[in-house]
């Protein structure tokens, strides 16, 4: 008799744990949600931000090569590289930066897998951001080294008799390791920590379960 009635008593409390995971399961969903839809609006505020700028730079580059440089067709082709190594990588990682945000929560039985597809895009995302810069770096510094042999008058880079291109090579890639740096830091700050949250939240649901 004793063990039945132990066998109930432990019946009871396993059923009124699964009640109370339910319960805060329930509970939680809606303030991931919020939390969630929060990060993504500050990781919207920093593209919009980025691209702001971005657009802003474009502008005032188009406006200041021609000053710099006027009938060179030399210095606006090597301004034009410039600007398209900045222009489609970051405009296509902006593009689809805003897209997927907006695809982060649906419903409350898609939470889960909206959080884990949002997460696993930007973490690809980063990446791709990262070691495409990594790349591209040393193709815009060389291509501003282009453009600034194309300029008359004394600049930076230039090459001459005191300055071979290869130490103007060891300078771009030394220099890229340091922009590079910074990329990496900049990503940490601005995108790494918002990808960060969601896995917490994430985590915090999958626990629930």
């Amino acid at each position: 008799m004793k063990n039945d009635e132990m066998d109930e008593l432990k019946s009871l409390w396993n059923a009124s744990i699964r009640d109370e995971k339910k319960q805060s399961r329930e509970e939680l969903i809606p303030l991931i949600r919020h939390r969630s839809r929060n990060v993504f609006s500050r990781m919207r505020r920093t593209l919009l931000l980025e691209s702001g700028l971005g657009i802003l730079f474009m502008i005032l580059w188009m406006k200041i090569v021609p000053v710099l440089t006027p009938g060179n067709g030399e210095a606006y082709l090597a301004a034009l590289q410039m600007a398209l190594l900045t222009v489609i990588p970051l405009g296509f990682f902006y593009y689809m930066g805003f897209r997927h945000l907006n695809m982060g929560i649906a419903t409350d039985a898609r939470l889960v897998s909206s959080l884990q597809q949002t997460i696993a895009y930007w973490d690809q995302a980063l990446r791709l951001y990262f070691w495409g810069s990594t790349a591209l770096i040393p193709a815009f510094l060389l291509s501003a080294v282009w453009f600034q042999n194309c300029r008359p008058g004394i600049a930076f880079f230039k090459v001459g008799a005191d300055t071979s291109w290869q130490e103007i090579v060891v300078w771009v890639f030394a220099l890229s390791a340091f922009v590079t740096l910074f990329v990496w830091i900049s990503i940490r700050i601005s995108y790494r920590k918002h990808v960060e949250e969601l896995k917490t939240y994430l985590k915090e649901l999958e626990e629930s379960d």
